[in-house]
């Protein structure tokens, strides 16, 4: 139920995306006020992450109820004023934050011994809705509005609100396995850390998947069709990617793994930057979400392990969510004043050079060089190696 759950939080996630040129023409939107419900939607799904704290089951309930009724809200103000229908965005963003971040959590906590599996098999999840979203917004078009496809998700997503009382909490809560958490400065850096990477791996998956569907309607000759093509492959290859990642893991280390994985995502934005044709676009958004697809779940397990048992674990998931609000806005912004989608998607671009620069300065600065005589040598802390399979 958790997993069906979070499916449908990528549904949402991804659904504005999926839908913003429609969106956007029903509103006469220009790109950097298109951007701004994406903004919104991010924001608001950021501060969400910050109301969860030790009572996930709480938490978990309370934003399915906010994404639900947002969605509804979404659907019924959609021929309202703009202002309204940007407030019902608000409460729909800040549910999926909440809901999100409340089974990350849980997940992260019941599988101590395996979180990275655990949670790559939940982001998986979270990528089969993602893909779903624009073959089935595609065909959801053709007879009804934009806003009747929120509607529906809303309705399919208010059951959600009763997995707590069908829950059993003791069971999730019988094996932590979290160490103390860390104190003071060691607390600070280690969030700001994590902060900061969630921040740009999130900002570049919502940027692209959120300005695909745009991006491929003014580069290529497609129409809304042909678009969600495009969307549905990059969250594909972002599903499969995750799919594959705990048996990759198991004889590729992780920390050349994620290094590899950023170098790709810079190569498979760089094709969409150049992509002139239907092909191309489709081979850059396939590369990205590949490559992509193994970042996430690392660096949550990763700062899982770090953080313990911290009340403060929430402001990594808020930062990350802000991410992907703010370069999906700055995207737009830069689209609005250049005249150019292709230059916004610099944006994404950088993003992934500079998340490059930061595990290669705490390499440098933190990390010891791996042992070269073959034998096993205790993993220090602050590596980009956590055990994902339950095996060092």
């Amino acid at each position: 139920m958790l997993h069906g759950g979070f499916a449908l939080t990528g549904v949402g996630t991804v659904l504005l995306g999926c839908i913003l040129p429609q969106v956007s023409s029903q509103w006469h939107l220009r790109d950097k006020d298109a951007g701004l419900l994406l903004l919104v939607q991010f924001a608001t799904s950021a501060s969400g992450a910050l109301l969860v704290r030790r009572d996930l089951w709480k938490t978990l309930g309370w934003g399915y109820g906010l994404f639900g009724a947002g969605a509804l809200s979404i659907f019924l103000l959609q021929h309202n004023s703009f202002s309204l229908f940007v407030l019902a965005f608000a409460g729909y963003g800040l549910g999926l934050g909440m809901a999100m971040t409340s089974t990350n959590m849980l997940f992260g906590r019941r599988y101590p011994k395996r979180r990275g599996a655990a949670l790559a098999l939940l982001n998986f999840s979270w990528s089969a809705g993602a893909v779903a979203c624009p073959l089935i917004v595609a065909q959801f078009l053709r007879r009804s509005s934009s806003g009747s496809a929120f509607g529906l998700l809303g309705l399919a997503v208010l059951p959600f609100v009763l997995l707590p009382i069908f829950a059993d909490p003791p069971a999730f809560a019988a094996e932590t396995g979290l160490k103390p958490a860390p104190t003071g400065s060691r607390e600070t850096a280690t969030i700001g850390y994590f902060a900061l990477l969630a921040f740009l791996y999130v900002g570049i998956e919502a940027t692209v998947g959120n300005w695909m569907s745009t991006y491929a309607t003014r580069a290529t000759t497609w129409n809304l069709v042909g678009s969600s093509v495009a969307v549905a492959s990059f969250w594909a290859a972002l599903l499969l990617g995750r799919a594959m990642t705990p048996a990759v893991l198991s004889f590729v280390s992780e920390r050349r793994l994620y290094r590899v994985c950023v170098v790709i995502v810079l190569g498979g934005i760089s094709l969409l930057l150049t992509a002139h044709s239907p092909r191309t676009i489709l081979a850059g958004s396939v590369i990205t979400g590949l490559a992509l697809a193994p970042l996430f779940p690392l660096i949550l397990s990763l700062f899982l392990a770090e953080i313990g048992e911290s009340r403060n674990a929430g402001w990594v998931f808020a930062v990350a969510g802000l991410g992907g609000a703010v370069l999906s806005w700055l995207t737009g912004v830069i689209s609005t004043d250049t005249g150019s989608l292709r230059i916004a998607l610099l944006v994404p671009g950088a993003a992934a050079l500079l998340m490059l620069g930061l595990i290669a300065w705490r390499r440098a600065n933190r990390n010891p060089e791996p042992p070269t005589d073959g034998q096993q040598k205790p993993i220090p802390e602050h590596t980009l190696e956590p055990t994902i399979s339950g095996k060092s």
